[in-house]
């Protein structure tokens, strides 16, 4: 769900219905798991020496519509909050916060 940081952005969330539309919600959720599984994909790729597909995890996950839930995912990772915010997700809570799991994917973004 978005929230709104000011009276603009809680606008716009409301004028555009963007916590209200089931099928952008929907779309969301679906970005989210789909993030999720790139992570955990690059980690087995890297963890097996298969370097050029990790690269081509990385390069899809990018190009996938809604990548900036990705993005929003591993700034989110760093948030004093995050064991929050990913609470139930602590394997993907680590796997964001992975050193090499990060530079493999900002490098690109």
């Amino acid at each position: 769900m978005y929230k709104g940081l000011t009276a603009q952005g809680e606008a716009c969330t409301e004028v555009f219905g963007l916590n209200d539309r089931g099928v952008l919600v929907e779309g969301r959720r679906t970005a989210y798991g789909t993030a999720k599984q790139s992570v955990e994909l690059w980690r087995i790729a890297t963890d097996r020496n298969q370097h050029s597909k990790a690269a081509e995890v990385v390069r899809v996950a990018w190009n996938r519509p809604l990548a900036d839930v990705l993005a929003a995912m591993f700034h989110q990772s760093e948030h004093p909050a995050a064991e929050l915010l990913f609470d139930g997700e602590e394997e993907i809570l680590s796997l964001l916060r992975d050193p090499a799991l990060r530079e493999g994917f900002l490098s690109h973004a």
